[in-house]
């Protein structure tokens, strides 16, 4: 009985990583910067989906996802730096002391027609989407100022 449990726990520590990398990983709540044919730049609600499978990430359009709009696709290997910024906000009233902050990441690539995307991210799942863009992407995160907002 004992070799059994050790098999199955084997088993499982072995598929478990192979079966959740296959899955896409979706983080909503990303406010994505495209440009229009003016020169004007606009915010759009969208969210960040990892496709491991693919090898691709996308960003699309929040609610309906990219059959009502796709701001981005890259590949992988298209991804040539990742800026990250946690930059400190103000606030009236509300709590004393709290200054909040806004997370903003710049995903430069030469794929992109203006060579990079600014995204502003959400403070509830910034950290677990960096985590997993440095999983698939290999890169760590350079820090500064975003090369637009």
């Amino acid at each position: 009985m004992k070799a059994l449990l050790v098999s199955l726990v084997t088993l499982s520590c072995l598929f478990a990583p192979a079966v959740l990398a296959a899955q896409d990983e979706v983080f909503r709540k990303v406010d994505v910067f495209v440009t229009d044919q003016n020169g004007d730049e606009k915010k759009k609600d969208a969210r960040l989906e990892i496709d491991w499978a693919a090898g691709e990430i996308r960003l699309v359009d929040e609610k309906r996802g990219a059959a009502r709009a796709t701001y981005a696709s890259l590949s992988i290997d298209q991804i040539t730096r990742l800026v990250y910024e946690a930059e400190e906000g103000t606030r009236w009233g509300g709590t004393v002391g709290v200054i909040p902050l806004t997370h903003w990441l710049t995903i430069e690539s030469e794929a992109l027609p203006s060579g990079h995307i600014t995204l502003r991210l959400d403070k509830g799942n910034q950290y677990e989407l960096r985590s997993a863009l440095r999983l698939v992407t290999g890169f760590v995160f350079d820090t500064g100022r975003p090369a637009v907002r």
